[in-house]
């Protein structure tokens, strides 16, 4: 059968939905029936369910058979081990990293989006008797988290929504969980591009961090200070502040964006 601009549409529009399952489940941060994913996305649970027996016969989602949910497939990580070492931002970010783990005196994270959610990718432990750190691999909720908030506030509407809907479940006393109040934060977080999250995932631990930018001032990750509330303060000390922001900035440049040299409005920065 011959290829026509319908066919094409449609196997667009195919590869789009199987996209889009994919990111509801990474966002879930938990197996879903396919219930859940077709009443997410809007979607017939008909199509949902034809589209899940295709990416299970590619490898990238799996059925535990006893309580028929789907789930993310560890050849997925594996994916996206292979497209990050590819793009390198490890290798980038690194210089900078030791240089504000070495100045600040604090653990340094690097996260990338996951959907509209953060995956750590790298962490630098600061050189003290006792510090705090966070595991490669380790996802912090989208709503409750600094880098999470910083990955919702650059995310499409679409995925942002998907992500504020339903019940945004508590990690701590201090997590953020009301959508109204979310949103209104994001609003604050492009704006200044910081953001904090003190005793929001951990008691007692917060994370300060900024965005990093590549060409067209598209989101590629964060870079993050992380430490007891006592030396990662909220609102955060200046001068600790000051240098993360001078490390993002310096990240981002090297990646193609000169996001930390304008303001809101496009005009110089005064940092």
């Amino acid at each position: 059968m011959s290829e026509t601009p319908e066919s094409r549409t449609v196997a667009v529009q195919s590869v789009l939905v199987a996209v889009r399952v994919l990111e509801a489940l990474a966002l879930a941060g938990a197996p879903l029936r396919v219930t859940d994913i077709a009443r997410a996305l809007g979607e017939p649970k008909g199509r949902m369910h034809r589209h899940l027996v295709t990416l299970r016969l590619a490898g990238l989602v799996a059925q535990d058979p006893a309580t028929e949910r789907y789930h993310l497939t560890w050849r997925l990580f594996e994916i996206g081990q292979a497209a990050g070492e590819q793009f390198d931002l490890k290798r980038i970010a690194e210089p900078e990293m030791h240089r504000l783990r070495d100045a600040a005196g604090q653990s340094v994270l690097l996260s990338v989006p996951a959907g509209a959610a953060p995956l750590v990718v790298h962490a630098l432990e600061a050189d003290n008797k006792v510090s705090i750190t966070v595991k490669p691999g380790n996802r912090p909720p989208a709503h409750c988290s600094a880098q999470g908030r910083l990955m919702l506030a650059f995310a499409s509407d679409e995925a942002r929504e998907r992500s504020l809907s339903g019940t945004l479940a508590p990690l701590t006393r201090a997590s953020m969980t009301d959508a109204t109040a979310i949103r209104a934060r994001l609003a604050l977080v492009r704006d200044r591009l910081w953001e904090t999250a003190p005793s929001e995932t951990l008691l007692g631990i917060n994370v300060l961090a900024a965005p990093l930018f590549a060409a067209d001032d598209v989101l590629v990750g964060s870079i993050g200070l992380v430490g007891s509330e006592q030396f990662v303060e909220d609102p955060p000390a200046p001068a600790q502040l000051l240098l993360l922001r001078e490390a993002a900035a310096a990240i981002s440049r090297r990646l193609g964006s000169d996001r930390y040299s304008r303001d809101s409005t496009g005009t110089k920065s005064r940092q």
